[in-house]
């Protein structure tokens, strides 16, 4: 195993040790065979780490372990040096934001389903978006012909993906584990959703592990592959996420943004 440290000196936003998840086997006896075992990680602040590795490897469960949505899964986990069972589960998937392979968008309109998160007590004094910052989310990843009132299941798959993303960055968690989140686009409206997210993470100090099979796009500052148990994290020696060769117009307003993610991590 290898673990991926910037070299800064700080400590790690999120830090996961002795990893471990198990699924049913196909067995008669019923017995359980390990999928990975004794994961360290480590992942700071605005940095971004892709997750690639064979189908099957446990890509997704890592992630769902890291998230406690897991129930065959374990691990130590700590966020901003404190202990996950220090927080409820709610507020640590607050904190900790998971974005699923399949897209659900509960509510009537597109504006709904982005700030339905805002209704949960794991929430309460956060201050949800306005219009306008949810317009220009949109606008900077393809969705400019998605209206606020639009009905989420008439959306496309491509569409709900990129609407699901939107919501959980509008949360502004502090870690953002995407699984798969471009697997469904075009390699325009990917590229703009990469480089969505990888600029908020720098502007925000969000950590961001991407589960991915596209070829990479040069915005990872680091790599893990998770096979046959083991996960093995190496630096990208040239990253251009920190880079800002790609224009970020249509991105929120960062003034407005900034204000508001300091008064939801209050």
């Amino acid at each position: 195993m290898g673990n991926f440290t910037m070299d800064t000196g700080a400590t790690p936003l999120l830090q996961v040790r002795d990893a471990s998840c198990r699924a049913a086997s196909s067995s008669t006896d019923d017995s359980e065979a390990s999928i990975f075992r004794g994961i360290d990680l480590d992942v700071h602040a605005g940095q971004i780490l892709d997750l690639v590795g064979p189908s099957g490897s446990g890509k997704s469960s890592l992630l769902t372990c890291i998230a406690r949505l897991n129930p065959r899964a374990n691990a130590h986990l700590t966020l901003d040096g404190v202990d996950a069972n220090d927080m409820s589960v709610e507020q640590w998937r607050t904190r900790v934001a998971y974005l699923p392979q399949k897209s659900l968008l509960p509510g009537s309109t597109v504006k709904e389903a982005i700030v339905l998160p805002y209704t949960f007590a794991s929430m309460h004094g956060a201050q949800r978006p306005d219009d306008q910052q949810i317009r220009d989310a949109l606008d900077a990843v393809g969705l400019a012909d998605v209206e606020l009132t639009r009905d989420p299941h008439d959306l496309s798959g491509g569409q709900a993906a990129r609407v699901s993303m939107i919501r959980s960055i509008l949360m502004f968690p502090k870690v953002l584990l995407a699984d798969e989140v471009d697997a469904g686009l075009d390699d325009t409206n990917a590229w703009l959703v990469g480089v969505y997210m990888a600029d908020f993470a720098h502007r925000h100090g969000m950590a961001l592990i991407r589960v991915r099979h596209r070829a990479p796009d040069g915005l990872a500052d680091a790599i893990a592959t998770l096979a046959e148990g083991r996960l093995t994290v190496e630096p990208v020696e040239s990253s251009h996420a920190a880079d800002a060769s790609q224009p970020h117009d249509t991105a929120e307003p960062q003034t407005a943004q900034s204000e508001q993610a300091e008064r939801n991590a209050q």
